[in-house]
């Protein structure tokens, strides 16, 4: 828990001017023969509230852990404001010496300990000084009241208990704070309304944050960088709207929203744009990646918004087999070229024949060989 983080003796590890909160560069960790992060490689800068999805076992939480200096790497580096904590060479600074603050699933706060003294914690383990204020203005910007400080933890909703353990996790100002999975175990009203206490007072604070998760709309939400684990590889790392608009992998598409794959052809690549042939042999050009080749195979990947299911009639056939209220509107599931199903958006909800298109300048066609990772640097 943080507290184990925060202790005292925090160390002089000094920024350096114009360095990263955070550096991970070809990190690798194996657990026995099993390896759970494969070369991962991020850059965060101060201040910067960075999101990261990937399903359970994608190892979110190995890579926290490893920041955090709970667990050893076997490869790679890491550093804090330039100063390096682990290094492949043997140099692993303690995690009581990194200066994170860590939010966990649970909140984690002591039970014997009153809220007010939770908060506190962790300036009285660093020997610092108590900045009672701090504390109060702190938690009244997460909107626990001045009557909720001398209660227990037992006697606050779950909502708020994790309120408390953000606090917490700020009060000191580290240099770095880990969340993960803060908002899958509260309810949807509550996980919406700490979405926007995160979203305002980290932004506020000026404190860099890495939070897990495997919530898309909590990452877009919040994340003013997003990154994609899957299978131990950071497949990209990117601005929210780039990595949701032009993903660098399948993976990437699925586990950052709703999308659907076409098999294509690809016959020319020009300007960003790739001339490709679909399953029936009509030709269209979409958005692509410049990894393209003419004459390759190549995925179509487009999600409800590429897609109008009201198209004129010569459009594309297809059937809508199912469709549900979503946000709305509804989203349909349509048939095409057989066996293909697509999503779109509409303000129909009946089934039967439809004619599709894809919007101009929409979708986004990649290699149907997308395996290597992209590590970008922001």
């Amino acid at each position: 828990m943080v507290a184990e983080l925060q202790v005292k003796n925090r160390p002089a590890i000094a920024a350096m001017p114009n360095e990263p909160a955070l550096s991970v560069q070809g990190l690798n960790v194996r657990f026995g023969a099993q390896t759970v992060l494969s070369n991962v490689r991020m850059d965060l800068e101060d201040g910067r509230y960075a999101c990261l999805l990937g399903e359970s076992g994608s190892g979110k939480s190995t890579l926290l852990a490893a920041i955090a200096g709970l667990i050893k790497p076997q490869a790679g580096s890491i550093r804090l404001r330039g100063q390096n904590v682990f290094t492949a060479g043997g140099m692993q600074i303690s995690p009581e010496k990194r200066g994170i603050g860590m939010v966990f699933q649970d909140a984690a706060l002591w039970p014997h300990l009153r809220v007010i003294d939770n908060v506190l914690f962790p300036l009285r383990a660093q020997g610092l000084p108590v900045d009672r204020e701090r504390a109060m203005l702190l938690l009244e910007k997460m909107n626990i009241p001045a009557t909720a400080a001398k209660r227990k933890p037992h006697e606050l909703s779950g909502g708020q208990r994790q309120r408390v353990a953000i606090a917490r996790a700020i009060i000191a100002r580290p240099r770095l704070v880990l969340l993960d999975e803060p908002l899958s175990a509260v309810d949807q009203g509550v996980r919406e309304e700490i979405r926007y206490f995160l979203r305002t007072l980290f932004r506020e604070e000026g404190i860099a944050a890495l939070h897990v998760t495997h919530d898309p709309s909590e990452a877009f939400y919040l994340g003013q960088h997003v990154g994609v684990l899957h299978s131990g590889h950071l497949e990209q790392w990117d601005q929210p709207e780039k990595l949701f608009r032009f993903p660098a992998s399948e993976n990437v598409a699925r586990l950052s929203g709703s999308v659907r794959s076409l098999p294509v052809k690809i016959i020319q690549y020009q300007g960003g744009k790739a001339e490709v042939a679909l399953a029936n042999g009509q030709k269209i050009w979409v958005p692509g990646a410049d990894t393209l080749r003419e004459g390759k195979p190549g995925l179509l990947l487009l999600r409800p918004g590429d897609i109008d299911c009201d198209g004129p009639e010569a459009a594309f056939a297809g059937e809508a087999i199912h469709s549900h209220w979503s946000d709305g509107r509804y989203l349909v599931h349509l048939q095409a070229f057989g066996q293909h199903e697509l999503l779109s958006y509409s303000q129909q909800s009946s089934l039967g024949p439809r004619h599709w298109q894809i919007y101009p300048n929409h979708g986004w066609c990649i290699p149907a060989e997308t395996s290597a990772t992209q590590e970008k640097t922001l």
